[in-house]
C-alpha cells in the first residue's frame, strides 16, 4: 500500500495552523483552507505545472489575463474562449478573469468611467459571462497604482465600480470580484480625502483583496517592516506587503496571492544540480520563508504560482527575474508537490460555491483501466501499457516506495484502446516504484516496479 502520509510531513513543519479568519466573503473557502491555483499560461506552463501533481491535486484556479478593449478588440467569443480554452478539467476548475482598462495607447480607466464610449463593451462582457454561465473570480485593474500601470488616482475606482454595478445591472451576478495590489508600489492604497478614496473602489463591490508578491523582499518573516535612515522612517517592501494585509483585516475581505512566482531565484535544473545543494538553498531562501509567511496570515486564502522562465521574456531579463519553473528541479518539485498535498489546500474537483463543502464525496462512475508493466523488475526502462474501456482523462504518475511522487508520465484526454509509455529510468536510484493510472473520474489502479542497477 501506498504511504500518502509521508507526503504531509515536511509541510506540516513549514505551515503552522493558522488561526481563525473567516469573513464570509463570496466564495471563500472554508476558515483555515486555501485554494490552490496557477497563474500565466505562458508556453504551456500551465500544463507542465499540473503534470507535477497526481490528477486529484491538480490545480482548482486558472488565471487568465487580459484587457478591455485590449489590443485585438473584444468580442463575445474571445471571451468565452478565455474561459473554456484555458480549462483542462471541464466543469471541475475555475478561471480568475484578470481585466485591464487598455488599449494600444494605454489605461482607459478615465475613458471608461467618465465616458460612454466603451459602455458597449459591458454588454459584450454581459453576454459572454452569462453564456459561460460558471462562477469566476474578476480581477479588476490590478497593481493598480504601480508605475507600470498608469492609473489615476480617485478616477480608477470609478471604472472598477461601474464595471460591477453595470454587470450586476445587467443580472451578471457569477462571480467575485478582487481588488490587487502590488508592493513594488507606493503605500498608498488605503490614502482618502474628501473626495473619496485614491485607489480603493468601496466594500460594496470589492469581495477580496488581491496580493503579488514575487521576490521574498516582499514578505519573509524575517524581514523588517521599516528602516531607519538618518532619523527617517522608510516602510519597506514587507513593511507594505503587512500594511495591506492589515487594510485587508481591517475592511474584513480575505486575501488571495493573485501572482506568486520565485522570480529571483534562479532555479537550477537537475542535470547541473546532481547533488541538490542548489535545491535545498534556494528551498531556504524563498520557499521556506514564503510558508512561513502563509501560516502567520489566516486572511489569505488562495495562492496562483506562475511556473515560468522569466528571462525568457525582455522585460522581466531586464529586471533580475530568472527561471522560476519548479519541475526542472527535483528536490524543490518534491517538497513543493508535497507540500500542497497537504488538506489544506484545495484542488480541482471542489465546488466554490458550497463554502462548507471541501469535495463532493460521490465521484463519477470510474473508467474500466488495465495497467501492465515490462520488463520488472528492470534496470534502464520500462514500458508502461494500459487500455482504456472508454475515453477519459488519465494520469499515469510513478511513486516511491514510500508514496513521494517522481513524475507523471501522461496526463490528459486518451482514446479507448490501448496505449504505452515508456519509462527512462536514467538517474532514479535502485528500488521499489508504484505506477499509477487514475482517471479524474476517480478509478485508479497501481503496478509495483523494481529498478534495478
Amino acid at each position: 500500500m501506498l504511504k500518502w502520509f509521508t507526503l504531509f510531513t515536511t509541510f506540516i513543519l513549514l505551515l503552522p495552523i493558522p488561526s481563525s479568519g473567516h469573513y464570509g466573503a463570496r466564495f471563500e473557502p472554508p476558515d483555515g483552507m486555501f485554494y490552490h491555483g496557477v497563474g500565466w499560461n505562458y508556453q504551456n506552463s500551465m500544463r507542465l505545472y499540473a503534470r507535477m501533481f497526481p490528477l486529484e491535486h491538480h490545480p482548482l484556479i486558472l488565471q487568465v489575463n487580459t484587457s478591455l478593449p485590449g489590443f485585438r478588440g473584444t468580442d463575445v467569443a474571445r471571451v468565452v474562449g478565455a474561459f473554456t480554452n484555458t480549462v483542462f478539467h471541464a466543469d471541475s476548475q475555475y478561471i480568475e478573469y484578470s481585466l485591464h482598462f487598455q488599449d494600444q495607447q494605454g489605461m482607459l480607466d478615465s475613458v471608461f468611467a467618465l465616458t460612454d464610449e466603451l459602455d458597449n463593451y459591458i454588454d459584450t462582457l454581459a453576454i459572454a459571462f452569462r453564456q459561460v454561465d460558471r462562477p469566476f473570480f474578476l480581477r479588476i485593474g490590478f497593481e493598480f497604482n504601480g508605475a507600470w500601470n498608469p492609473y489615476h488616482p480617485f478616477i480608477y475606482p470609478l471604472a472598477f465600480r461601474k464595471l460591477v454595478e453595470e454587470l450586476r445591472d445587467r443580472d451578471v451576478d457569477n462571480f467575485a470580484t478582487v481588488w490587487c495590489y502590488e508592493a513594488d508600489a507606493a503605500a498608498d492604497f488605503a490614502d482618502s480625502t474628501e473626495d473619496g478614496w485614491k485607489w480603493y473602489p468601496g466594500d460594496d463591490v470589492v469581495d477580496w483583496f488581491g496580493l503579488d508578491p514575487f521576490d521574498a523582499a516582499g514578505f519573509d518573516p524575517d524581514l523588517p517592516d521599516s528602516t531607519d535612515r538618518g532619523g527617517r522612517r522608510n516602510i519597506t517592501k514587507k513593511g507594505k506587503t503587512e500594511a495591506f494585509l492589515r487594510f485587508a483585516r481591517e475592511r474584513g475581505k480575505p486575501v488571495y496571492l493573485n501572482e506568486l512566482s520565485a522570480v529571483r531565484i534562479d532555479i537550477t535544473p537537475d542535470e547541473e544540480d546532481v547533488d541538490s545543494a542548489d535545491g535545498i538553498a534556494d528551498w531556504e531562501a524563498w520557499f521556506v520563508p514564503f510558508f512561513e509567511f502563509l501560516g502567520n496570515h489566516p486572511e489569505i486564502k488562495g495562492m496562483n504560482y506562475i511556473d515560468i522562465d522569466w528571462s525568457l521574456i525582455d522585460q522581466y531579463e531586464q529586471q533580475g527575474w530568472r527561471d522560476a519553473r519548479l519541475e526542472i528541479n527535483s528536490y524543490i518539485r518534491n517538497r513543493w508537490v508535497a507540500a500542497l498535498m497537504d488538506e489544506r489546500f484545495i484542488n480541482v474537483g471542489y465546488d466554490i460555491t458550497k463554502p462548507e463543502s471541501v469535495r463532493d464525496e460521490e465521484p463519477l462512475q470510474p473508467a474500466e483501466m488495465d495497467l501492465s508493466v515490462y520488463p520488472n523488475p528492470f534496470n534502464a526502462r520500462t514500458v508502461a501499457s494500459y487500455e482504456l474501456r472508454v475515453p477519459s482523462r488519465v494520469n499515469l504518475s510513478i511513486y516511491d516506495s514510500d508514496g513521494r511522487f517522481v513524475w507523471t508520465l501522461v496526463d490528459g484526454w486518451q482514446s479507448f484502446g490501448k496505449h504505452r509509455m515508456v519509462w527512462n529510468a536514467a538517474g532514479y536510484p535502485t528500488g521499489l516504484y508504484w505506477l499509477q493510472l487514475a482517471d479524474d473520474r476517480g478509478g485508479k489502479v497501481a503496478q509495483p516496479v523494481v529498478l534495478v542497477k
